[in-house]
């Protein structure tokens, strides 16, 4: 007998609300992911529109407006106990800056010497310009928006992440060109790829100093004031127009406006595939090293603890150091919310310093030269932003399992305790009279001591559930 239409339709009905609703999940869950590749297909197909100098003009409207907004959102929420706290916090300063601007300088510094002596650039498979690239890469300091708003979205500790980037940002436009200037390969192939004297980086510590008191500092203590002034009301609005989340739709913004710079420059299309190849792959594993590196630091094993310390902090030396120095020098866990501020303060960095610094640096050269010198800086900025937003998904797993498997502990313990008393008074009543124990008495006695025996029993198990 052949089923109608109409109930082979209702059958396959819930099949279909399921599918769409699943669907559905996975679009709210990584709205962000899939805003990004939105971001990056209109860069794409318009890049005139986004670039710096183009239609909206992004280096005033989001550069500068963006985030300002985001910083502006920021200092709304956060505690300034918080900001004071984290301003003190030296171990965490030099952890973060430490990786950031001595670390990962050194690790890349080895990657292009392994590459050259590899005979990548002698044999034409990696461009000059794109290890130069590198190097500034590794030499500039964190970025400005992106980290901030990962460590909330994963539940870490932004006040941390501000701090960082005000810190990162200030030392890093300072150390960063001397530490290119250090680390630049030499050779026949690179002498063409030298970079101005040092007197003409003037313009680029006024436009990233100028950025940066504009668009971080100055949001934040306006933020900072309304959360001082009207607290009720700055909840309020918080809450009402849903400004936390608001922040990453202007991360995206910001996004967008890196790859638009990366391909309205034509460098992308004109290296060599096998160099941009070579770069995207690369950048992928170095921010994954970097990351790991960062929550190795940050939240090292016991082993490692008991190995160092005695050596270090706890050493005859240590312990006539200052408790501030030594309290910062002590290798420890952090908490788990400031692991993940290092992790996305250590690994990224920032196109507000890269893309002027490499416009000051090779200033004698010809754009598509500087250009393809920004490349690495461009790409490596893009995908950090993409990989990031995977480890929002692990950091929000990581620092909310404990705390799930101590509320499952709680209630197993609840549940047995309660399990055992009911089960104690159970025995009592099927006991029969009379039956006693080796002592003579009788094992359903109710008298005063069997009774409080119980109650007690019956308080710790309401404890444990409570």
């Amino acid at each position: 007998m052949s089923e109608s239409p109409e109930s082979t339709g209702v059958k396959d009905q819930p099949t279909v609300l399921r599918a769409v609703k699943r669907v559905g999940s996975f679009i709210l869950s990584n709205w962000l992911v899939l805003g990004f590749g939105t971001a990056c297909v209109l860069g794409y197909f318009f890049p005139h529109v986004a670039a710096r100098g183009g239609v909206i003009r992004s280096e005033y409207s989001i550069l500068y407006g963006g985030i300002a907004l985001i910083f502006f959102i920021n200092g709304m929420q956060l505690s300034p106990e918080k900001l004071k706290e984290h301003v003190k916090n030296w171990r965490l300063h030099i952890v973060v800056q430490g990786i950031n601007l001595v670390l990962i300088p050194v690790i890349q510094l080895v990657v292009v010497r392994i590459v050259i002596v590899a005979g990548g650039v002698t044999s034409g498979t990696v461009d000059a310009s794109i290890l130069v690239g590198m190097i500034v890469v590794g030499c500039i300091p964190t970025t400005i928006a992106s980290n901030v708003v990962m460590t909330r979205n994963s539940g870490g500790d932004e006040a941390a992440a501000i701090i960082e980037v005000v810190i990162g940002n200030v030392v890093g436009s300072i150390l960063s060109p001397w530490l290119i200037y250090g680390f630049l390969p030499s050779g026949e192939v690179f002498d063409r790829l030298k970079p101005a004297k040092a007197n003409t980086l003037g313009p680029m510590y006024a436009s990233v100093m100028q950025q940066l008191g504009l668009s971080v500092l100055l949001p934040l203590v306006v933020g900072q004031g309304l959360r001082w002034t009207f607290p009720k009301r700055v909840s309020w609005a918080l809450r009402t127009f849903y400004l936390a989340p608001f922040c990453s739709v202007l991360l995206m913004l910001v996004a967008w406006t890196t790859f638009s710079g990366a391909f309205q420059t034509g460098a992308l299309t004109a290296l060599p595939k096998s160099s941009v190849i070579f770069n995207v792959f690369l950048n992928i594993a170095e921010y994954i090293l970097f990351t790991a590196i960062c929550f190795w630091i940050a939240s090292p094993p016991e082993v490692l603890v008991k190995l160092i310390n005695p050596y270090v902090a706890d050493s005859r030396l240590g312990s006539h150091l200052p408790k501030t120095i030594r309290r910062a020098i002590t290798v420890k866990k952090m908490p788990k919310e400031l692991v993940v501020a290092v992790c996305f303060c250590g690994a990224a960095k920032t196109t507000s310093v890269g893309i002027p610094l490499t416009s000051s640096m090779w200033s004698q050269l010809d754009n598509y030269t500087i250009s393809s010198i920004q490349v690495p800086v461009l790409l490596y900025t893009v995908e950090q932003v993409f990989v990031a937003q995977f480890f929002t998904i692990f950091f929000k797993w990581w620092i909310n399992r404990n705390d799930k498997a101590m509320v499952v502990d709680t209630e197993s313990i609840a549940t047995g305790e309660q399990g055992y008393v009911m089960n104690e008074e159970e025995d009592m009543q099927d006991m029969p009279v009379g039956e006693g124990d080796e002592n003579g008495q009788h094992k359903n006695q109710t008298g005063p001591a069997r009774t409080s025996e119980i109650d007690e029993k019956k308080s710790t198990a309401r404890g444990a559930m409570a």
